[in-house]
């Protein structure tokens, strides 16, 4: 059985109070950054702490503005549970793409299939003419279809 830390929830509380990072948190407690981020989940769900926000990175601000620039800059304010809230989005996202290159070798597939339909069709249509024009040919021997001129 793995080893629990031992963390000090009121320090946690009055650090996240003061501002500190989840991750400095957790590297004085000896413990990983997301086992903060459910402390604060909790103290924010209790009502203990009410809606501080952590301060950011530079790095973590760079991401975030990389990723979705279109909403959210690095110069906005984005509380840590938005951020969870979108690695988890983006990793969701990560996980479907094997099934999407999946759907898309299927449809390829299918293409492909359409294709040769296609080209089977064409070379039967000109069978078809072919054969309609030599019909009428044998219909009527005494006109000249595509006769050059001597």
């Amino acid at each position: 059985m793995a080893r629990k830390a031992i963390v000090d929830r009121n320090i946690v509380l009055q650090s996240l109070k003061d501002g500190k990072t989840s991750q400095y948190i957790a590297t004085q407690f000896g413990v990983s950054r997301q086992a903060i981020d459910l402390y604060r989940k909790e103290f924010l769900r209790a009502g203990l702490l009410s809606g501080v926000k952590a301060r950011r990175t530079s790095k973590t601000s760079q991401a975030i503005s990389i990723d979705k620039p279109q909403t959210i800059t690095a110069s906005q304010d984005i509380s840590l549970d938005q951020m969870i809230e979108l690695l988890i989005k983006a990793f969701s996202a990560l996980k479907r793409i094997p099934e999407l290159e999946a759907e898309v070798e299927k449809y390829h597939h299918d293409y492909e299939k359409i294709l040769q339909q296609v080209e089977q069709l064409e070379q039967t249509e000109k069978k078809r003419k072919e054969q309609e024009r030599r019909w009428s040919m044998l219909q009527h021997p005494d006109t000249i279809i595509n006769k050059p001129d001597p």
